[in-house]
């Protein structure tokens, strides 16, 4: 298997992964973000309980769970403990990581995804070059300004 440019394979997986969800993944990934927890199917994404309390032990990384989606090219879900929160509904930042993974595996760049929490939410990804796009519908809960100072 060639391992999208970005990931690690682990030989071992951290205990702290294996104790903090309730089944067992088929493969464990890891990018700057997160860890990648694969699975068979849809329904075991849905099944897993997750141990926050064995999550945060990982930080300052999180975790996503993920599998090929019944009827979307893939399903997930997100957990955050180590960075202050549970699990997030729907999660833009992490699907341009996940967009390349399932691009690579299932051998397309435009792909449809379902994060399976309690919300739901569905997005659209395309792999084009070097870049990731994500879109799907969206909460504005905030508005600003960014700025970088020059170097």
């Amino acid at each position: 298997m060639a391992v999208q440019k970005g990931f690690r394979v682990f030989g071992r997986i951290p205990s702290s992964l294996i104790e903090g969800l309730s089944i067992r993944p088929k493969e464990v990934l890891k990018s700057q973000q997160a860890y990648f927890a694969i699975y068979e199917n849809e329904q075991e994404v849905k099944n897993v309980v997750p141990d926050l309390r064995k999550l945060i032990e990982l930080g300052p990384l999180d975790v996503v769970v993920t599998a090929p989606g019944k009827y979307h090219d893939f399903v997930s879900r997100y957990f955050w403990p180590a960075n202050g929160g549970e699990e997030d509904p729907v999660t833009g930042s992490i699907h341009a990581g996940l967009a390349p993974f399932w691009a690579s595996r299932l051998g397309k760049n435009n792909l449809v995804a379902l994060q399976v929490s309690r919300r739901t939410g569905l997005l659209r990804c395309r792999v084009e070059d070097n870049r990731v796009y994500v879109s799907g519908a969206a909460v504005q809960y905030l508005e600003g300004t960014i700025e970088i100072p020059s170097a």
